[in-house]
């Protein structure tokens, strides 16, 4: 459920209350989204009894507004107190960037630099990735502690564009661009690839956008045709461009603009 920002949060507080209405008891309205008992149950270790008690008692502040509905929905990022105590306090968080080659796209991995060890920063563990890129492969990641962000960046549904520079060893004839927007049969999956956007720059170079993620899909689907991928490049997810900016193994953060963009797509 994402919240709209008024002056006052406690606008936010009551338009929540309305909603949980809609929910039955233990069932949760999202996957981001979680009932206040069930958040307080499992953070005190409490039965319910104990922590309608504590509801009851105007103990509990959700965005600093008192809230005495059990049922009311706690967004991931909305910040929650108890007698002060910190009951939940996310920061959301989501940024670019710029792979370089040879990183994996990993939170741990023993022999090669992921891309979390890029991200030289103490909440940095709280991140995952929204969408991987082979070793061999650079450009544009994401990634987030926003689990409704990554998935408009990656759920096959949302169709969400991924354009690539692509470079290979031979030729990139006009036959090829035409398959490509046509659709290639991949021999593994048994199936053919969704119509893909290609376009020459140069004698061995083009873009290619893709709308979906199977496995080394730009390369095999120049390996149809005897081709071989040298240089693979991920310019753009959907809206999102990669900061030309930015140097391999550099990052930021999204700014309000991107964001708006990758939610509204």
């Amino acid at each position: 459920m994402v919240s709209l920002v008024f002056c006052c949060e406690c606008v936010t507080v009551l338009w929540g209350c309305l909603n949980c209405l809609l929910v039955d008891e233990g069932e949760l309205l999202q996957a981001n989204d979680v009932k206040l008992e069930r958040l307080l149950r499992a953070w005190g270790q409490w039965g319910r009894r104990e922590v309608r008690d504590q509801l009851a008692q105007k103990k509990v502040l959700v965005n600093g507004c008192e809230v005495t509905n059990p049922s009311f929905l706690v967004g991931p990022f909305d910040e929650v107190l108890l007698d002060d105590r910190i009951v939940q306090r996310r920061v959301a968080r989501s940024l670019m960037l710029h792979k370089p080659l040879g990183v994996v796209s990993a939170t741990k991995d023993d022999e090669h630099e992921t891309v979390l060890d890029l991200i030289r920063e103490d909440w940095a563990p709280q991140l995952h990735l929204a969408g991987r890129l082979d070793r061999f492969t650079t450009g544009l990641m994401v990634l987030t502690n926003d689990s409704e962000l990554s998935e408009r960046l990656t759920l096959p549904e949302q169709k969400m564009g991924k354009r690539y520079r692509v470079t290979c060893d031979e030729p990139i004839s006009e036959q090829m661009v035409a398959a490509f927007e046509a659709g290639i049969w991949l021999e593994k999956e048994q199936v053919y690839t969704q119509s893909a956007k290609a376009g020459l720059i140069s004698e061995k170079e083009c873009y290619l956008t893709i709308f979906e993620g199977k496995h080394h899909q730009v390369k095999r689907m120049f390996a149809r045709f005897d081709s071989k991928v040298v240089a693979l490049h991920r310019e753009a997810m959907g809206a999102l461009e990669l900061d030309s900016n930015l140097m391999p193994g550099q990052w930021r953060l999204l700014t309000e603009g991107e964001l708006k963009g990758i939610r509204c797509s």
